[in-house]
Parts: C-alpha cells; structure tokens; sequence
C-alpha cells in the first residue's frame, strides 16, 4: 500500500477518492486513526469499509466487510474496526465465529446477511436481489435452517418458478441462490450445486411492419385519450433503442438537444460505460415539447420517490389492446430498433453502437465510430417505422 493511498479517513477525502481504472479493479486505502479499518473502491463506484489484521494465532490476515459508505458512517466503521481488532488481539477469529453461528440460523437469516454483507456493498443488482428474496426465496425457504434446505427442494422450486415466470428469470433465482451459498456459507456443500438451469432462448420478436400503424395510432389515441406522458415515453422508447429504465430516469442535464444526442452515464449504463446516444429529429420534437413544460430534472417526473415515472405497465396494456398486438413486450420496442436499422442496410457494429451492446469483438470498432452514420442509421429505421404498410413492404422487399 503506498503512502499516498494511506491517510486520514474524513468523509470529504472519501468522497473526493477517484475511481480505479479498468473492468473488475479495486483500489484500496488504509485508515491513519484507526488502525485495520481500510476502505475497498471498486470501477463502478462503490465504497465499503473493511476491517483487515494480522493473526499471529491463525498466522493470516483477517478480513471483516463493515458496510457500504455512506450508508455506514466513517465514526460507526472505525467503532467497529476498534471492537474487532480487539477480538483479533485476544487470539479470536471473527470469520471462523461468524461461520459457526450462521450454521444454526434460518434461510431468511442468511438471506439477509447476504443482502447486508455481500449485495449492497458489492452489487450493482442489489434492487434485484431484494426483490428475488423477498418474492420467491423467503417464502419458499425462508423458516427453514440452513441444513434443512435439500438439493431435492431446491430443484423442485426452481421447475415450479418455470411455471410462472420464464426460464431465464426462474435462472436467475437459481443463480442468486447459489451465491448466497458460496458467499455466505463457503464451507458447507451447495445444495444448488447439481441443479441445472432450463435451456433459454434468445427472443426475436420485434413490430412488424403491419404491426407499427396499428402502434402508433394507439400511442396518438393514448395522448388524447389517455396519458401524454406513457405516450412521449413509448415512442422515445421506441426512437431512441435505449432500455426501459434509463428512458424513464432521464434527465435534462443528460440531453445536448443542440448536438442532438443523450448522454448516458457509466453508473447508470448496464455495460459500465457511457453512451452517446444520438436523437432522431421525431425525438428531438417529442424532448423540445416537453422542455417547454418542464418543471422537474427528469424528463418524465413523478410524485413517488425515486422522482420519476416508473414503468407504466397499465399504460402499455391499454396501447397495445388499443392496437390489437400480441405477444409483445416493452423491451421489443428496443429490439424493433435494432431489427429495421438491419432492414435498411446498417451494419452489426452500427447497431451495437445504437443499443450499447459491448461486444467483445467490436468494441474497438465501437470506440472510433463517429455518431453521424449511426444516426443516419435509426433515422432511416424510425422513417421505414413510419410509412404505410404497402410502401413499407415495398422498401423492405425491393419491389414497386
């Protein structure tokens, strides 16, 4: 640990502490007033308060997760670090206890321990952890003890969440599960660990060119009829390619309507690193519209509190009942992107960039690219969106 990354903790260093560069790294800082209590940085911006020692009894160091700053305080970590480093000296292991007691609690326990502990210190998907618990995980084996939880029930709940959830998503509970086994409890065997995911497949489905009149005809009845603003938000959902929650968060001082482009950060991006994305002309006049009436930091604002309009699930029923379509979902919006930038000639690398895909392969590729040919691209896909279906069967067919 070098000098300059040992120091003083005060909440402002910490706060001013810069992000380590590159994928997966941590950068670590050592406390000057209370000795073990560090603090673990990592590339997406989480801070959490460790406390590390060395025991001359167990002849390694000891390693304790305090919290997440700022949720856990600077005075309350060092207080912690204090009585741990106590144990350390009277030849206790806090880890080796720590284990030893979690083999007599409950699923839910533990459940909550790895939220604590693990999730919201470390996770970016700690939202989606608390809800795969509190919905599906607790219910099912929340009042058990951690050795009465067999591979046996664990397999049977899992092909049950298939019958009310996809695959991929009764995967996902599976998964969770399993880490908090292998987190949580390292020395026990993993009763998750035989148990197979389902086979999942990718979806396809995307608006037809039938499809897209019926569409926007029902989003245009949706302002008149209905509710303005789940009508801006489908088709900037629509004209944009970008997922659901980041249209729903999106902010003014995110939009350059000048340069016609929205600039998403990297903590709010799923790949970790910021878009650009560029506006249609058919966005920029839905955003110009409602600049006009702001009166919030979000484009979509709402009285609950997160501040802005969360996924309008009623909204999107109504649109697409209105429009007679089946079988779609609001995340087909985006993939409707994608598939008419391909109809009209745009190249994969094109449609990664649109889409914020971080593919391996092309993102060298991706990092040169100028915004121009990409916005030409979804111009031409929102303009094909938007003719009738004869002359759009044309176009896409070649035929007069």
């Amino acid at each position: 640990m070098s000098k300059e990354n040992t120091f003083n903790f005060t909440e402002e260093r910490l706060r001013n502490i810069p992000l380590p560069e590159g994928a997966g790294k941590r950068d670590y800082y050592n406390d000057t007033t209370e000795k073990g209590l560090r603090l673990a940085v990592s590339g997406t911006g989480t801070k959490s308060f460790q406390f590390q020692r060395w025991s001359s009894e167990k002849q390694r160091p000891v390693i304790v997760t305090l919290g997440k700053w700022p949720d856990l305080s600077l005075h309350t970590a060092r207080e912690k670090a204090s009585a741990l480093r106590q144990e350390v000296s009277s030849g206790n292991d806090p880890q080796s206890d720590k284990r030893q007691r979690r083999d007599t609690l409950t699923v839910a326990e533990i459940l909550d321990l790895y939220l604590t502990e693990h999730s919201i210190p470390h996770k970016r998907t700690t939202k989606d952890d608390q809800n795969f618990i509190r919905l599906h995980l607790k219910p099912a084996f929340g009042k058990r003890r951690i050795n009465e939880v067999t591979t046996e029930s664990i397999r049977s709940w899992h092909t049950g969440l298939a019958k009310i959830m996809t695959p991929a998503s009764a995967n996902r509970h599976l998964a969770l599960l399993r880490s908090v086994y292998n987190t949580m409890l390292p020395d026990l065997p993993n009763p998750c660990r035989t148990v197979k995911m389902f086979k999942e497949y990718s979806r396809d489905r995307f608006l037809q060119p039938e499809e897209l009149g019926r569409f926007f005809e029902s989003v245009e009845l949706e302002r008149t009829e209905g509710n303005p603003d789940i009508a801006d938000y489908l088709l900037l959902s629509l004209f944009t390619g970008a997922r659901r929650s980041n249209v729903l968060a999106m902010q003014w001082t995110e939009l350059d309507l000048n340069m016609n482009q929205w600039r998403i950060r990297g903590e709010d991006s799923k790949n970790k690193s910021i878009m650009l994305i560029p506006l249609v002309d058919e966005a920029i006049e839905i955003l110009n519209h409602r600049r006009e009436l702001a009166s919030s930091v979000f484009v979509f604002p709402s009285h609950g509190k997160t501040g802005h309009l969360q996924e309008p699930k009623k909204g999107w029923q109504r649109v697409i009942k209105r429009a007679g379509l089946e079988n779609v979902r609001l995340h087909d919006l985006r993939r409707t992107m994608g598939s008419f930038q391909t109809i009209t000639g745009a190249s994969t690398a094109i449609v990664g960039k649109t889409l914020g895909h971080k593919n391996p392969n092309s993102t060298a590729v991706y990092a040169r690219m100028h915004l121009d040919p990409v916005r030409e691209s979804m111009g031409k896909a929102v303009a094909l969106m938007k003719t009738p279906v004869e002359q759009k069967v044309a176009n896409i067919t070649g035929k007069k």
